[in-house]
């Protein structure tokens, strides 16, 4: 089993959301910012394989959500307009939480849950 801290991508558009995230996960994950303006998020994520990624704009959630499909990437989008907190999961997104909007709490929780949950087989 690696030692290594799982790496947490955040790529967004508001700056501010990155030291949400960062101070929600300080013991979880180590977690590096990546400005949406950039542009292709898709080829940045294939490139960094990260170990889960956190978005903030529709668009970077539609190009985060390729690669998501094809590597089975853990990927998170923090509507902070709607607040609302969604997860890409076998090909489309669902609203997760506890109904206060993205919170630091619900996230962490998420996160955690996705990189060091028990994953149960469905038959």
């Amino acid at each position: 089993m690696s030692s290594r801290e799982p790496l947490v991508a955040v790529v967004c558009a508001v700056p501010l959301l990155v030291e949400a995230v960062d101070a929600a996960l300080e013991s979880v994950a180590q977690v590096r910012a990546f400005p949406a303006r950039g542009g292709d998020v898709a080829g940045l994520l294939r490139w960094l394989q990260p170990d889960v990624v956190i978005v903030d704009s529709d668009e970077s959630a539609m190009q985060a959500a390729v690669v998501a499909e094809e590597s089975g990437l853990p990927l998170l989008h923090i509507s902070v307009r709607e607040r609302a907190l969604r997860v890409f999961r076998n090909g489309t997104w669902q609203r997760v939480g506890n109904g206060e909007g993205p919170t630091p709490e619900a996230i962490r929780n998420v996160v955690a849950g996705t990189l060091f949950g028990r994953r149960e087989t469905l038959n």
